[in-house]
């Protein structure tokens, strides 16, 4: 039987320190019926010139800066295959990442796998797994309460990508997370437990930049969980959602030196979660940062 094409869809804006480390991977895959497609996004560094080294082993799609959500899409929209995997540019898979995937979640409309976070923003490699319990399935209500998919560890149909309508370009830092949300309320969520994907940590990567992301964590629950949304039915989720919100934009603040954010949102998780140990360590650890304790 034929194996199906998959799309790998990569967005690159000023991506040029890490963007050969991703495009690299994705030619080194094992599962062969695959196509690049790299979407730069208005980059006004050597993004171009770098892409152009790879000749016609890849396709790239050149626009003016939208942002990410709007290069994922553009990338889905031009894409031949029945599946689309997203590779961030500061991203890396390991070879047999898709080939494993297609094997294991292929059933699946949509999956994701285990991956290592590393980089700068880091003292030490981290399996994601250790310290954030992945979820397959019916996965709607962990979902709902933190966003544990990583994005560059996704494949789905195209045609499920297309019927949710891609992502909402009008988010500035968090456009997977609303449209998980979305296609996990109607259809299970496979996981492949092998760490396939390494997640790059930087302070200049979008997840630490608190301040934006902390703005679309609230937009999302307040659409999730209000008269219309997917978590409607699930009311009792919603401080928790909050706290674990203001909890992990606490750590992004205080990871880039924000520690006044940091200390924000640290004092608003404990609103939501009084008795959580782990709120009132991320206070303390942030109150400490101006007087020179490392977070």
């Amino acid at each position: 039987m034929a194996k199906e094409l998959i799309s790998i869809i990569v967005p690159a804006y000023n991506a040029s320190k890490y963007l050969r480390d991703a495009v690299e991977s994705a030619l080194d895959q094992t599962y062969l019926e695959r196509e690049i497609i790299v979407v730069d996004d208005g980059s006004t560094d050597n993004t171009p010139h770098i892409l152009a080294e790879y000749g016609d082993r890849i396709r790239v799609i050149r626009q003016s800066n939208m942002g990410s959500a709007a290069a994922c899409n553009a990338g889905v929209a031009a894409a031949q295959g029945e599946w689309v995997a997203f590779l961030d540019a500061d991203d890396v898979w390991l070879p047999h990442k898709l080939a494993w995937q297609i094997e294991c979640c292929g059933s699946m409309d949509i999956s994701h796998t285990d991956s290592i976070c590393f980089g700068p923003g880091l003292a030490n490699e981290l399996r994601r797994s250790s310290f954030e319990p992945p979820h397959s399935g019916n996965a709607l209500k962990a979902l709902l309460t933190r966003n544990f998919i990583t994005k560059s560890s996704v494949m789905m149909r195209r045609q499920v990508f297309l019927k949710f309508g891609g992502f909402d370009e009008s988010y500035l830092a968090v456009e997977d997370w609303p449209f998980f949300l979305k296609v996990c309320a109607e259809h299970e969520l496979g996981y492949l437990p092998e760490a396939v994907v390494r997640y790059r940590v930087h302070k200049k990567s979008k997840s630490m930049q608190g301040r934006k992301t902390l703005a679309d964590h609230l937009r999302i629950l307040g659409e999730a969980f209000g008269p219309k949304g997917v978590g409607r039915s699930f009311p009792e989720l919603r401080r928790r959602a909050l706290a674990s919100s203001y909890q992990i934009n606490c750590h992004f603040s205080a990871e880039s030196g924000d520690w006044t954010f940091a200390i924000y949102c640290a004092l608003q998780a404990l609103r939501f979660e009084p008795t959580t140990p782990r709120t009132w360590k991320n206070l303390v650890k942030s109150a400490l940062i101006p007087l020179g304790v490392e977070y």
